[in-house]
């Protein structure tokens, strides 16, 4: 186990709802029983539970090996439903990117739409490999990223790194208190994008294996 908010039981029945749910899914889009306008949002409505389904067999302690192999298959679906207003999926899946060293194939298609976002940009140039064209493009959320930005711009980069995933968790982000809900919407509190940054930069993680939030040993898997 990697989350130390719930038990395997729960991810083990989160799993299998889950999956249940895709299942219904699939079989509506096979069975023809979606509208042609539909079909879209239901396949992006898939791709959601199985990236949810990636995060959750992390939280349980899956083997990495196991987990790079559904995100490549997750990265290969992802270029149908992809969306570019679509900011913290995009975040998640980039930063799985550069943590796994998933195919570029994609990320360079992403990087040609010219994302004008400072931490987007930054992951995907350094997944690819290649050098930000635009360094002085603006961050879409400051207040959400400014630390992790500070963390790639300053000296002191450990320092920075653990001041940005000592706020992560809040009030206003997304997942905010998910684990208290009466249903299994919780699959995990994981800063990917972190542990991304980390892995880019080679920061010095050392003593930070059970730091909240921080995917340590996806930052060192590659």
């Amino acid at each position: 186990m990697r989350d130390q908010i719930k038990d395997r039981e729960y991810f083990n029945e989160f799993l299998q709802e889950e999956q249940a749910r895709i299942t219904r899914f699939s079989d509506k889009l096979v069975n023809g029983e979606v509208k042609p306008e539909r079909q879209l949002a239901v396949k992006t409505k898939i791709h959601d539970l199985k990236l949810g389904i990636l995060t959750a067999r992390y939280s349980r302690g899956d083997e990495l090996s196991a987990l790079e192999g559904e995100y490549a298959e997750l990265l290969k679906s992802w270029g149908e439903v992809w969306e570019l207003d679509n900011y913290n999926k995009n975040l998640k899946m980039i930063s799985l990117g550069v943590l796994f060293e998933g195919d570029i194939v994609l990320a360079k298609e992403m990087k040609a739409a010219n994302i004008d976002d400072w931490l987007l940009s930054f992951l995907l140039c350094s997944w690819i490999g290649s050098e930000m064209e635009n360094k002085d493009v603006d961050l879409i959320f400051p207040k959400d990223f400014s630390l992790l930005q500070k963390v790639v711009l300053t000296h002191n980069r450990r320092e920075s790194l653990q001041e940005y995933l000592s706020c992560w968790y809040r009030e206003d982000c997304g997942c905010y208190e998910a684990h208290k809900s009466s249903q299994k919407i919780y699959y995990g509190y994981w800063s990917f994008e972190a542990g991304a940054v980390a892995k880019i930069l080679n920061i010095d993680d050392t003593g930070m294996e059970h730091v909240p939030y921080y995917p340590y040993d996806l930052v060192h898997y590659k």
